[in-house]
């Protein structure tokens, strides 16, 4: 057995001793197969053995025709198996089988694109299960499937590419056959174990040789000592011709300070090189079609035309990222519907808007936007009503479009935005993906970008079009359902070969650029262009590290590694075979990204710049100039100014009129908007948080499942259960009628949790429960409601609810010289026209809301609260509302309450003397022993008292609020912690 591993010199084409080799194997075997890494290096060989005249009985190919080729002439019939035929294959596997097959695999998208890779590579060597842990958890799971896909394939007639090597590898072991007994191997540094073996095979009664460029030489003894492993006999040799190397241009190197200035610095690099008379560049790039993108205006601005060969993927086209998120969206409502999901997992649907925005939908933006809000305003539409709503999006922007001029750029657009929806949903992507295509056949160019769009649109539809081949015909041609199709779209790839047209500034400066990856550059013949800007070398795109994973890890436990040249070796030998192609260089690099982290340079960097020491080159450009890195066509008439900002928590006078919100009354005549009790309360606990939820306004735009709607429903029962105990006949919960109470409370309790359901409430938002986790939530809300009507039962004996939800809008009431709007939640009035406030609070513990006689003295200080002229209690909501309820109904307010409705149900607030518990069970407030005033700790200030002293408290703050003030409170509060924090650590800009 044979195998040579040859050493030589680096070039794109063979040299002479190559081709002196090629020659005497041809000349000893009659035949050579000479393999290249790729069809461009494949046709580079091609063009120089034709001019060498060594073409003769040489077949220039890659590894996957090569084995094809092979496998025509001594297979057993079947057709190798295409890369989308796998993805079909396996996907229709995946999601037909059992949860407990693919365990602890799911059946995704993702595990789809592993299995596949492991198939391509592996599938020969998937019948190893007695491997050393193989024979239990994932990687039996893992082989159990590659077994069944291998069955699969099996019954399609079908063979992978790895399945054929290892059957070839027998074959030709036992009977050579003429073409397959001197087989070159030219450039190529990844080898997996089919292949390895495959040439062991050859190498029985033939030769394998490989040819290791320069660099790749590094990969000789460990080359050699796998392929001694499989009983070969290695020799390793060199083979240099008498020619001198092909000269390498000295490099120059590009640091650029920061990424906003990264355009502009790589761009006059370019410009640079045109100046000094070059007229070919090119600009190579591990993420080529990115940079382009970024450069494209700056060189543009600079004349200098550039092409591009772009390579699209599925999830990179705005067809395969709807496609792929719909289908998604789908699966999760379907399974709300069938009650095998929560609506939680789909809901508030953002992939429908997303949907709707893209062009591809047909949807008029301005719908999308209502719609949006619509379906995040309320969670009880459910998933039929989220259906409807989308189609009437589609029936009004038809009924748009049908309106529109014969010539109007979007006339003969269809709107399909609900139609691709049901379709996926009655499992028809076929008919989905005609209907996207029936769209971006319609569309303008324009509608995907102003710039690049009819490259764009381009792309868009040779995907859409390649997607429908796929699972309309490739699909049916394997008996996969559509379903399974879609989920394989992933691998789809596109391309586009771009050219961006450019008027020159400077007649005597044109260049010309194109862009492409490292591995392309070098592809290029020597000293075949003018300039080469080898960008963003740095180690994130140039690792030091091999492939890890699970299919690595899988291999190693089949025994079946992959064989490849080490990173850093074919990093050095695509820059070398680069650098030959130019006759000038640079290499540049970006020192950090967006968020000052740094980015460390390739190794291939430090190793030129220690190479060539202190003869090294670097030109260093910053961010200084803000607005030339903005400027693509850096004309310098961009300028950029620090602009100076108030302190924080400052407004200007301009703004400060603003702070008390006006209207015109039915005279005409300006008046301030009214405040509400719990607006006045917020500015009085700290202005800065009333100024961010009243005036600021950052609102959460989906309906919540919080406390605040919990509080909602909570009133709403209560409000309906004291309405119905009137109705009934019952002035008021007693110990009499608490049976029948509890009873009412029940019933009241399912109606009002029915209607939250459906989105109906007086409240400003209903509870609605979407998965079984909040439903519980609302189960336990019941209990701690019928606590709260045993607690009614002994509390405010002789008083019974008169007013329920009463609102001060448009009474006309004025409180501390403001007009006063709200409402309160219930005003209990006894026989003797006594009223107490009461407000319900949703919580466990009112103690906080305890207010004391604030003209006691301090038991630890002896301070007297109510000597600050500024003094307020910091709970003031019912306080506000009891003194208007003296003017507007001339009730004698005795008490403000807050009302616990979960926990430790109690009522805690401020009340007359007369109503503060004397002794348990006196049918007062059970619990507040303390009244105003409070004699008996040497307190002197009246219940109405407190009430005057409160509002002139307010007032004086409200005096601070029409000035402007809004600074943060000295003492924090709890709502602070949300407040704060938006927007208020102003820098200058």
């Amino acid at each position: 057995m044979s195998v040579r591993i040859v050493k030589t010199r680096p070039g794109v084409v063979p040299g002479d001793a190559e081709l002196d080799l090629i020659r005497r194997g041809v000349s000893q075997w009659g035949r050579c197969t000479l393999l290249a890494p790729s069809l461009a290096e494949r046709d580079q060989v091609r063009r120089s053995l034709a001019r060498a005249g060594v073409g003769v009985g040489v077949d220039a190919a890659v590894v996957p025709a090569w084995i094809e080729s092979l496998w025509e002439l001594l297979g057993d019939g079947s057709h190798l198996c295409s890369g989308v035929q796998r993805q079909l294959v396996m996907a229709e596997l995946v999601h037909t089988s059992a949860p407990e097959d693919l365990a602890p695999l799911r059946a995704n998208p993702g595990t789809v694109r592993l299995l596949a890779a492991m198939a391509r590579d592996l599938l020969p060597y998937a019948g190893a299960s007695a491997a050393p842990g193989a024979s239990d958890g994932a990687a039996a799971s893992v082989l159990a499937c590659l077994r069944r896909y291998a069955d699969a394939l099996a019954g399609r007639g079908l063979t992978e590419p790895s399945c054929a090597a290892a059957t070839l590898a027998e074959a030709l072991a036992a009977s050579p056959v003429a073409c397959a007994r001197f087989v070159v191997l030219r450039g190529i540094t990844t080898l997996p174990a089919y292949l390895m073996r495959l040439l062991a095979s050859i190498a029985v009664a033939g030769e394998a040789v490989v040819l290791l460029a320069g660099e790749q030489a590094a990969w000789s003894d460990e080359l050699a000592a796998a392929f001694a492993n499989l009983g070969c006999d290695v020799a390793i040799e060199e083979c240099v011709d008498g020619r001198p190397a092909a000269p390498c241009a000295t490099p120059t190197f590009l640091e650029v300070f920061g990424p906003h200035a990264r355009s502009r610095a790589y761009a006059d690099a370019i410009a640079r090189a045109g100046a000094d008379g070059a007229r070919s560049a090119v600009v190579a790039s591990a993420h080529a079609s990115e940079l382009a993108d970024a450069l494209a205006p700056y060189l543009a601005a600079r004349g200098i035309p550039f092409e591009l060969t772009r390579f699209v993927r599925f999830g990179q086209t705005a067809f395969g990222r709807q496609l792929r998120a719909l289908a998604d969206l789908v699966a999760r409502m379907r399974a709300d519907e069938e009650q095998t999901g929560s609506a939680l997992e789909w809901w508030p649907a953002p992939e429908l808007t997303d949907w709707l925005y893209s062009p591809l939908s047909g949807a008029d933006a301005l719908l999308a936007r209502s719609f949006d809000k619509k379906v995040r305003a309320t969670r009880s539409l459910g998933v039929q009503g989220v259906l409807r709503e989308l189609q009437s999006v589609q029936s009004r922007t038809a009924a748009a479009r049908r309106k529109l001029a014969d010539g109007h750029p979007f006339a003969r657009v269809p709107a399909v935005c609900a139609d691709v929806v049901r379709f996926l949903w009655q499992d028809r992507p076929v008919s989905a993906i005609k209907a996207m295509l029936e769209v971006l056949e319609a569309l303008p160019a324009a509608s995907l970008g102003s710039v690049a769009g009819t490259c764009r649109v381009t792309c868009e539809r040779a995907m859409a079009r390649r997607a429908l081949e796929v699972v309309a015909d490739e699909a049916r041609a394997l008996g996969v359902s559509q379903a399974s199709a879609v989920e394989s779209l992933d691998g789809l790839c596109v391309v586009s070969r771009e050219r961006a047209s450019a008027s020159p500034v400077d007649e005597g400066t044109a260049v010309e650029v194109s862009f492409m990856t490292l591995a392309d550059a070098a592809a290029l013949p020597c000293g075949s262009v003018d300039f080469m800007l080898l960008a963003d070398v740095e180690v994130a795109n140039y690792p030091l590290s091999h492939d890890e994973g699970a299919r690595a890890s899988l291999a190693d436990l089949l025994g079946a590694p992959t064989l490849a040249l080490e990173p850093i070796a074919r990093v050095r030998d695509l820059v070398g075979r680069a650098r030959a192609a130019a006759r000038s260089c640079v290499l540049a690099r970006v020192t950090h990204d967006r968020q000052a982290k740094d980015r460390y340079p390739a190794a291939i960097w430090t190793e030129l710049v220690a190479a060539l020491g202190e003869g090294a080159s670097i030109a260093r450009e910053g961010e200084q100039d803000v607005a030339g890195d903005f400027d693509p066509a850096g004309t310098g008439s961009w300028s950029a100014e620090r602009i100076a900002c108030l302190p924080p928590q400052q407004l200007d006078e301009a703004a400060a009129r603003y702070m008390v919100l006006m209207r015109r009354t039915e005279e005409g005549a300006l008046e301030p908007r009214q405040f509400s009790a719990s607006q006045i309360e917020m500015y009085s606990s700290c202005p800065l948080c009333w100024f961010m939820s009243s005036r600021v306004r950052p609102a959460v735009i989906d309906a919540g499942f919080s406390n605040m709607e919990k509080g909602n429903f909570v009133h709403d029962v209560m409000d309906r259960f004291h309405e119905r105990l009137a109705s009934d006949g019952a002035r008021r919960v007693t110990p009499e009628n608490l049976a029948s109470s509890l009873n009412l409370l029940d019933e009241v309790f399912a109606e009002v949790r029915a209607e939250h359901a459906r989105g109906k409430t007086a409240s400003s938002a209903p509870l609605v429960a979407l998965s079984a986790g909040e439903e519980r939530q609302i189960d336990d809300i019941l209990p701690q409601l019928r606590k709260v009507v045993r607690y009614e039962a002994g509390a405010l004996a002789p008083f019974a609810p008169a007013y329920l939800e009463y609102s001060f809008n448009g009474l006309g009431v004025a409180y501390a010289g403001y007009p006063l709007g709200g409402r309160i939640d219930r005003v209990d009035v006894d026989a003797a026209g006594r009223a107490v406030v009461i407000d319900y609070k949703h919580r466990s513990d009112v103690t906080p809301f305890k207010l004391a006689d604030p003209t006691v003295p301090n038991k630890k200080t002896g301070e007297v609260a109510a000597d600050d002229p500024r003094w307020l209690p910091e709970h003031t909501q019912t306080l506000i509302y009891a003194q208007a309820l003296r003017r507007s109904l001339g009730l004698d307010v005795r008490g403000a309450l807050y009302f616990a409705t979960k926990g430790k149900v109690a009522m805690r607030g401020a009340v007359a003397d007369e109503l503060a518990e004397v002794e348990p069970d006196d049918g007062r407030v059970p619990g507040l022993r303390d009244g105003f005033p409070g004699e008996r700790a040497g307190g002197t200030m009246g219940f109405t008292e407190l009430l005057d002293r409160v509002e002139g408290s307010i007032a004086m703050r409200l005096a601070d609020l029409a000035s402007g003030k809004v600074a943060a409170s000295a003492e924090q509060r709890p709502s602070c912690v949300h407040n704060h924090p938006i927007g208020f650590e102003r820098r200058d800009a």
